[in-house]
Parts: C-alpha cells; sequence; structure tokens
C-alpha cells in the first residue's frame, strides 16, 4: 500500500519538505525517517551539510582538539618530572660557565672537582699573588718605594700614584691585592728587579720552583698581554705557596684598606665577596680583563682542612663559586647574599669632602654673581629703551 500523501510541517530551513510532495522512500514514518537519514549522511560526505550537522562537527572537532591537548600536556609533564628525577633543580641551575677551574684540598693536593684545569689562559689580576710573593720575600714593610713616571699611564685599578713620592711597601702590597691596583703592582716590580721586564723573569722562577710548569708571565699586574698564561692548576699551587706566609694570609683575608694619597684618605674596600658573605672565606683574589673575563682564586676552611679553589675565564663569577663550593658546603651564600656583598670601589675621607665642599660653595656664589649681572644688564637695556 502506498505511502500517505501529505504535507510536512517540521522546519524551515534547507531540510524541510513543506509545500512538495514527499518522495515515496518506503511505506510508513520510520521507513521514510530511515532512509532520509541516510540520504543526508550521503549528501554530508558529499560535502553538502545542513547548518546542523556543520554545527555536530564543529563539536567533535573541538572535543577532538581537547583530548588531544589533555594527551600533549600529560606527556610534558611526565617529561619534566623524568627529568627532575634525573637532574635535580639545583643542578639544572647551577651550570658553571668558567672555560677552566679546579677544587683542590691544600695540603695533600687531591682535585675534588675540576675542568680543563691543565689549560694555560690569561689569569687578569690573580697574577697579583705571585708579585705579592715576591714582594713579600724581598722587600720590608717599611721599605720606601718611589715610583717613575710610568704608573700615569696604568689603567684602573689604581691607586693613583704620584711620581717621586715615596709610599710604604705594605701599602704598595695592600693596594695591590685589595684594591687590585696595577700602579702599585708596576711600582712593586720595578723597585724590586728595577724593570717590569726583569720582574717578569724572576715571577718566572718563581713558578718553576713551585711547580708552576704551564704558567709564563709577563707583567707584574695581569694586564693582558699576548702570552701571559696561567693555568688553573698552577694558580691554584701558587696560592697554595703563598698561604704558607702568614703575613700574606693577613693580607689576602683584609676586608678594608685605608691609603693615604697625601691630599686625603681613601678607604678600599676588597674586591672578593665571598670574604664579606661566607664565614669559611680565608680570602682570595679576583680578576678581570675583557680577554680573560672573570677570574678568582682563594681559600676556604671546613673541619680542620683548607681547600683552594681556582676560577679562570668566567662569565658568572660568583655564581661559578657557589656552584662548585657546594661540593664540600652543603650551605652556600644565596645570590642576595652575593649581592649584597658587592665591592664599593672606595670610600673618600677626610680633605677630599671639605675640598668638594667648598668648591661647590664656590660654584654656587660664582652662579650667583652671574646672574646678578645678567639681570642689571638687561634692566640696563630696557632703561636706555
Amino acid at each position: 500500500m502506498p505511502c500517505a500523501e501529505g504535507g510536512d510541517n517540521e522546519g524551515s530551513g534547507e531540510g524541510s519538505t513543506r509545500g512538495r510532495r514527499r518522495p515515496d522512500w518506503g511505506c510508513g514514518d520510520a521507513g521514510w525517517h530511515a532512509n532520509k537519514e541516510s540520504t543526508l549522511e550521503n549528501r554530508r560526505s558529499s560535502g553538502y551539510t545542513s547548518r546542523g550537522m556543520r554545527n555536530a562537527d564543529e563539536i567533535i572537532g573541538k572535543n577532538v582538539a581537547h583530548e588531544g591537548e589533555m594527551v600533549y600536556k600529560g606527556t610534558v609533564k611526565t617529561l619534566v618530572m623524568v627529568i627532575l628525577l634525573l637532574f635535580p633543580l639545583s643542578a639544572l641551575a647551577s651550570e658553571i660557565t668558567a672555560d677552566s677551574y679546579l677544587l683542590a684540598e691544600k695540603e695533600s693536593f687531591s682535585i675534588i672537582a675540576g675542568k680543563d684545569y691543565h689549560r694555560p689562559l690569561p689569569p687578569a689580576s690573580t697574577t697579583k699573588v705571585m708579585t705579592t710573593i715576591l714582594a713579600l720575600e724581598n722587600l720590608d714593610e717599611e721599605d720606601s718605594i718611589v715610583p717613575t713616571g710610568k704608573v700615569l699611564s696604568m689603567p684602573a685599578s689604581k691607586l693613583c700614584l704620584v711620581p717621586g713620592r715615596p709610599y710604604k711597601a705594605i701599602d704598595l702590597i695592600k693596594g695591590a691585592m685589595v684594591e687590585s691596583a696595577n700602579d702599585a703592582a708596576y711600582a712593586l716590580g720595578v723597585a724590586i728587579a728595577g724593570s717590569e721586564e726583569g720582574f717578569a723573569v724572576m715571577m718566572n722562577e718563581k713558578a718553576r720552583e713551585i711547580g708552576a710548569n704551564d704558567s709564563h708571565f709577563e707583567n707584574a699586574s695581569g694586564l693582558y698581554v699576548p702570552g701571559h698564561r696561567v693555568s688553573a692548576y698552577d694558580l691554584a699551587l701558587i696560592f697554595r705557596y703563598a698561604l704558607d706566609n702568614k703575613e700574606f694570609e693577613e693580607i689576602v683575608g683584609t676586608k678594608y684598606f685605608l691609603f693615604d694619597r697625601g691630599n686625603g684618605d681613601v678607604m678600599y674596600k676588597n674586591h672578593n665577596r665571598l670574604l664579606f658573605c661566607f664565614t669559611p672565606s680565608v680570602g682570595g683574589k679576583t680578576g678581570y680583563t675583557r680577554a680573560s673575563r672573570h677570574c678568582y682564586v682563594g681559600a676556604f676552611e671546613k673541619d680542620g682542612k683548607t681547600y683552594i679553589l681556582s676560577i679562570l675565564g668566567s662569565r658568572n663569577l660568583w655564581g661559578d663559586a657557589v656552584s662548585i663550593l657546594q661540593k664540600i658546603y652543603p650551605e652556600v651564600p644565596s645570590e642576595r647574599d652575593i649581592s649584597l656583598a658587592r665591592a664599593t670601589n672606595h670610600i673618600i675621607l677626610s680633605s677630599y669632602h671639605v675640598r668638594t665642599a667648598s668648591f661647590t660653595r664656590v660654584k654656587k656664589h660664582e652662579s650667583k654673581k652671574r646672574l646678578k649681572r645678567l639681570k642689571r644688564g638687561r634692566h640696563n637695556r630696557l632703561h636706555r629703551l
């Protein structure tokens, strides 16, 4: 029996059959709906979909994308957990930037940690450790040293020595170690050997005596010169030798140094930040030039033993030092501790303040007089008009 004919009042969109004869897809409404769904499925597969179908597809697509995102996030979390288990966060955050370093126990010189420590590199102002050794062995504290005119051309850091003026040897030694003064190191070298070239010969002879066979010195200050090289191993050996001199140990542990320039006293603060924020620190010497980057050598105490750390070619000196020291110390200075211990160049005392204040008062007085003259001249011109 054929299906009955009649109008369809469902919907008004693309799928509506209002005003048209219902196609004969079989007997009864069930057959009609089943065949309609089949036809719509065919239309959708051929690219012809209704608005409702498009919305359904969008919902399905979003659900699939959401499930994919959840799977991705889960995978990332798993990977992060695995990495943290294999490499603790402290290890990831403490990458050592130095080209070379060495951590060794002083007496036995047994190596605890190191990297490329026999490689000769420019040592910058850590050179002044050798300069100080020779100065203490060849000069008395009260010896008078008169610098030559060459000290005027020495770059900073410096004590601003005056050529022809006598200085005590101990003041120049402390200036070289605490303030890292290049003019003081040069003056010491010339006073001992007659010339800086002659002093370099003495430095190299002393290095061989100590056993620092990978090192070669060209000057007393550590200013960059091609061929001026020291290895981290040799630098630690030299510092180890120096620590046997009690006077050197006292100087290297000096936090502040008061120097008389003649026209006022200047207080210098040691550049070694660990001396101010890490109790086990015995003392040390820093260094920096563009060619050598940051360098350091210092000593630390623990359980009756002394440990020596030497670093060359660092891009993050204090970060490297703290990371290496973690190998023997469970507690080390934080980044904030290191920042607060940052060295101030110098503090000017006594007559410098008086002179500066007087100069300021004179300048202000002259400015007032000049302003009065300008006002008077303007008044006179207006009066003439």
